[in-house]
């Protein structure tokens, strides 16, 4: 089974976002249709990062040490690759509630040239970290699994399409 949209992913995340004023999205310069919602009803807590994955991952994870719950939305390949250091020593490594949202899975992106696909090693690369959950909801799934990252006191990477 493949995978859920972004659209229905972010849906189901807003639905605890609009309702909770400690999160707080982080978005690595794209999916902005998508995340209109975020952006426009709240725009106090919803910036977007820019280019520059390895300084909003450690920007995520001071978010966290003050009590914030920081989402950060991108590409899986920039998510993930990029910043793989910072995914490890501030995030992994203090166990920091930082919910990483991956786009991108199964490839999606594969016209943009291979820089935009991983195949499945993101998934390989972060099975190291005993304390982080990962997920790959699926449209059966999804309201579970949401439930699950936001229940999950700790790092989260949750991937869809």
């Amino acid at each position: 089974m493949s995978a859920v949209s972004k659209q229905l992913l972010m849906a189901e995340i807003y639905s605890y976002f609009r309702t909770d004023p400690n999160m707080f999205l982080l978005v690595g310069d794209m999916g902005f249709a998508v995340l209109d919602d975020f952006l426009n009803n709240h725009p106090d807590r919803a910036i977007n990062i820019g280019i520059a994955e390895q300084g909003a991952m450690s920007i995520a994870a001071g978010m966290a040490l003050t009590g914030l719950t920081p989402l950060y939305y991108n590409q899986i390949p920039f998510l993930i690759m990029r910043a793989f250091e910072q995914i490890r020593y501030d995030i992994c490594e203090h166990h920091l509630n930082v919910k990483l949202i991956g786009v991108g899975a199964e490839n999606f992106f594969h016209r943009l040239g291979r820089s935009h696909c991983v195949d499945e090693d993101d998934i390989k690369v972060l099975s190291i970290f005993d304390n982080l959950l990962i997920l790959t909801p699926n449209e059966e799934t999804v309201a579970e699994d949401v439930a699950r990252m936001f229940k999950y006191n700790g790092p989260v990477y949750i991937r869809c399409r």
